[in-house]
């Protein structure tokens, strides 16, 4: 038996503390099921702590949202799609479009057509991130959007910070390229709607990026890459048990590849859960920059210093994991504790490398 669990109490301080942080209405996306913490459960919790405003990717991610009774809530796709069949569901699920290019504001007009009803949208201007939106440059056609597209209102416009983390000139210069966008609407008569372009990075990264929304996901768990402190909480964890416990001698093998070697007598339990349920599991480094992989090696060298030790909390003590991490198991040296079959096992995973098979459970 396995379940990732959800502190309740600790995603209400997070989206407490996050619109305190904002001051301006929060935006929560809800992206890739609430980033591995179910969108659904995540939804009803912060809708309960104030937040009035979603996003997702999927256009069926918007309509799951309505049908199970987020009827009043802004979402917002953030997918600008040229597809009409997309864009169809997003127009039935009264959705918030996002229109990236003069493509996706036709698809969308046809749709709303197609349905008899008109279509909201943000437009999404691409200042460096390289995947949806229009380029500075193209203002005539983002004009263009706000005033001249059948069945379409144009309700709002953003961008997306590619490395607040890290970069501030960078990221204040994204920022400052849809202010001149927005200033150029409203000279020529043009409301440009609720600006948006903080992230969680953004949010917790800087102080003068707000603008009129923040648009907030990983802050949610707590989980984000920050250089001072949040004072977010940290959510979730994998729960299991020990299901065996062995003894095997000094010089004995573990693991695939036999990855360890015991020292002395051993005692070893076994707890199901691996990799396959997100366990010692992370993204693949993006090495495409030179300075990005000497900040891996970096990495690495460090990990290597340490001994790549990592540890299970088995019923509230540490145990280390011996050898290679499984698939969909692990053993842990328990030798100098008095562990019993059945005891808790707590893991830190990744959430959004959790096996959809595995229960999800908010406490």
């Amino acid at each position: 038996m396995k379940k990732f669990v959800i502190e309740t109490d600790k995603l209400a301080a997070n989206a407490q503390a996050i619109q305190d942080r904002a001051g301006v209405p929060v935006i929560a996306v809800l992206k890739a099921d609430g980033y591995g913490f179910g969108m659904l459960q995540m939804a009803k919790v912060l809708s309960e702590n104030g937040i009035t405003m979603f996003a997702v990717t999927e256009p069926e991610d918007a309509l799951t949202l309505r049908e199970n009774g987020y009827t009043s809530q802004l979402i917002l796709v953030m997918r600008s799609t040229a597809m009409q069949d997309e864009a169809e569901i997003v127009v039935r699920a009264n959705a918030t479009a996002t229109i990236g290019s003069p493509e996706a504001a036709a698809a969308l007009s046809a749709a709303a057509q197609k349905l008899g009803t008109a279509a909201k949208a943000h437009l999404k201007l691409d200042t460096g991130m390289g995947r949806y939106g229009f380029l500075s440059s193209q203002y005539e056609h983002i004009k263009t959007v706000y005033t001249r597209v059948p069945n379409v209102t144009v309700t709002g416009i953003y961008t997306h910070f590619h490395s607040a983390f890290a970069d501030g000139d960078a990221t204040h210069k994204q920022c400052a390229q849809l202010l001149e966008i927005t200033e150029r609407l409203t000279a020529d008569g043009i409301e440009p709607g609720l600006r948006h372009a903080a992230n969680s990075s953004g949010l917790y990264g800087y102080d003068d990026l707000t603008l009129d929304a923040v648009r907030v996901g990983s802050a949610f768990t707590g989980r984000i890459p920050s250089k001072a402190p949040t004072g977010l909480h940290r959510l979730g964890y994998l729960e299991s048990r020990v299901i065996e416990l062995r003894e095997v001698p000094a010089g004995h093998t573990v693991g695939y590849g036999a990855g360890y070697v015991t020292k002395r007598p051993t005692k070893i339990a076994v707890v199901p859960v691996g990799y396959t349920d997100g366990f010692s599991v992370e993204k693949k480094k993006d090495l495409y920059r030179f300075r990005d992989v000497i900040r891996y090696l970096i990495g690495e060298i460090r990990t290597f210093f340490r001994k790549g030790i990592i540890t299970v909390q088995v019923d509230g003590k540490p145990a280390r994991v011996l050898g290679h991490v499984g698939l969909c198991h692990v053993s842990l040296d328990v030798t100098a504790l008095d562990i019993k079959v059945g005891a808790t096992a707590v893991l830190d995973v990744n959430p959004l490398y959790v096996s959809p098979l595995v229960e999800k459970e908010y406490v």
